[in-house]
């Protein structure tokens, strides 16, 4: 798997959906999940690296840029097993200032349970913000299944 193949997929790809949607998965609820921390953007800047999870179920490639506590993100979120359960592309990180991991359900897979695929345009922080990873994970529509053990 080449590591930039899902990063190339996001140009051709005609469905981009509103970033930042999906169903809960974290096991409470946080600050980032109440309020809007993100606002999609068309382009990203400074220092960037790519984020790939994969765990049964589920492929997602994260896109993560920075300069300073500026922060964006892109991320594409693949279901690859015929289990019945959709893949959701989580992400964590800090506001500066605040102690408490946020956690957002960035992007869902919500074409199908079997074999589904979707692309989020560029989405950037609204607070300063540090230390965001991605990982994916797969659910059953309500409930998480299994996540990537490690955030990358």
């Amino acid at each position: 798997m080449a590591t930039r193949t899902g990063v190339a997929r996001w140009a051709g790809r005609a469905a981009t959906i509103a970033a930042l949607t999906g169903v809960s998965l974290a096991a409470t609820t946080t600050a980032a999940q109440a309020v809007d921390e993100w606002y999609e953007v068309g382009a990203k800047s400074g220092t960037c690296r790519l984020a790939q999870s994969l765990i049964y179920g589920a492929y997602g490639d994260t896109e993560i840029c920075w300069r300073g506590t500026e922060v964006w993100v892109r991320g594409f979120i693949q279901d690859t097993a015929p289990d019945g359960y959709r893949a959701v592309l989580q992400i964590r990180y800090n506001v500066d200032g605040d102690t408490e991991l946020h956690y957002r359900n960035y992007l869902s897979d919500t074409n199908s349970a079997d074999g589904g695929t979707s692309a989020a345009s560029w989405s950037k922080a609204r607070y300063p913000t540090r230390n965001l990873t991605a990982r994916a994970c797969t659910y059953d529509g309500s409930t998480k299944k299994a996540c990537d053990a490690t955030w990358r």
